[in-house]
């Protein structure tokens, strides 16, 4: 069957002219190699997903619920969005999480924090997310 297409379409092809056979099996060439990448990523889809949600997506390397460190913004901060903190109250190397107000009449109030103002980080929620507030001391 495949056979009998190809043989029709090379006898069709073969009465064109050359640019529009150099363009026509382009075409094909180029529907072959989609169709191919589609079918290998449908094939490879299932396993995918599953190793995405079964490793470890960034928990090996937050902290602790219990730690309170310093930081510094790196993104800002405005009302209930998140922001980025650099921390750099310990004598680790230096990591950046993604950062929301601690209490929640900042969060309502609308407050703003810009880049670089320094924070203290008092916990990490479920999300990995640090939770600040701003370090008046500092």
């Amino acid at each position: 069957m495949i056979q009998d297409f190809l043989n029709e379409l090379t006898n069709y092809l073969s009465g064109q002219s050359f640019s529009i056979q150099l363009i026509s099996w382009l075409v094909i060439i180029l529907l072959l190699i989609v169709g191919f990448y589609l079918l290998i990523s449908l094939l490879f889809f299932p396993f995918m997903y599953l190793y995405n949600r079964l490793t470890d997506k960034n928990k090996s390397n937050p902290l602790s619920k219990k730690d309170v460190l310093l930081g510094k913004l790196t993104l800002k901060i405005h009302g209930d969005s998140i922001g980025e903190v650099m921390e750099i109250g310990s004598k680790e190397a230096r990591s950046t999480y993604p950062a929301k107000f601690f209490r929640e009449k900042d969060r309502l109030s609308g407050l703003k924090l810009e880049k670089g103002t320094n924070v203290i980080i008092i916990e990490f929620d479920d999300q990995g997310i640090a939770l600040v507030i701003e370090n008046k001391n500092g």
